[in-house]
């Protein structure tokens, strides 16, 4: 596919991590029109500036969503639709997250209801939304819909529990799409990151994860792929 067919990419859970990092590998393969989407609008700047240093012919809206308000998701997505305008939807990143120390039986309901909102039920949210979109464009393009794991998903750390349930329910929601969509044209997938994010990690940085999102999207066969670092 020549890179003026791409269509467009929509991160959920934009940031100067995962999110952008993968936004830009993406612009650099040819994805001109890209979304971001956060709770952050400041931010949101930033990721698009980053994404401009290396494609400047980028183009890119932001826009805020807070998925933790579940009923404002739709109204949310809506924007997105008139922000996509005739381009097709391509590719989505779910990136949302809420990373923090959560000490079992001590971290309040409440606290893991929000979680799960954002997490769980949002991606479901997106994923709703996307999934017709995505199979509309199945024979002129290359839908995917990609989402940030981690290794806690089936070793989970006591310590961060409300986000390794969170990661099992999400990768159980897209392993369970790869199952239903992958005959019909719709690569879902996932890269599991085993560790914390940073710079100066050897495998678990944003750049190279974002080479593996990149790998995973090209190569379209496996579920997904483990970052692990030592």
């Amino acid at each position: 596919m020549s890179n003026n067919t791409r269509g467009a990419l929509v991160v959920v859970g934009s940031g100067p991590g995962i999110g952008s990092h993968v936004a830009r590998t993406f612009s650099s393969h040819g994805f001109k029109r890209i979304i971001l989407l956060s709770r952050d609008p400041s931010r949101l700047e930033q990721d698009a500036k980053f994404i401009h240093s290396t494609t400047p012919s980028a183009d890119i809206s932001t826009l805020s969503i807070d998925l933790s308000k579940t009923s404002e998701i739709p109204s949310a997505l809506v924007q997105v639709d008139k922000a996509l305008g005739d381009t097709p939807l391509e590719v989505v990143l779910f990136n949302a997250a809420r990373v923090g120390p959560s000490t079992l039986v001590e971290w309040p309901m409440e606290e893991l209801e929000l979680d799960l909102r954002i997490k769980v039920t949002g991606c479901y949210a997106v994923v709703q939304w996307a999934i017709p979109k995505l199979l509309a464009v199945k024979s002129s393009h290359k839908p995917a819909f990609l989402c940030t794991s981690g290794s806690i998903y089936k070793d989970p750390i006591p310590e961060v529990f409300s986000l390794s349930v969170c990661k099992a329910g999400q990768h159980n929601l897209i392993h369970s799409m790869h199952k239903k969509y992958k005959e019909e044209g719709v690569y879902c997938g996932l890269v599991a990151v085993g560790g914390v994010v940073a710079d100066d990690r050897p495998q678990c940085n944003a750049e190279n994860i974002a080479n593996k999102f990149w790998a995973l999207y090209e190569q379209r066969n496996d579920l997904e792929v483990e970052i692990l670092d030592g």
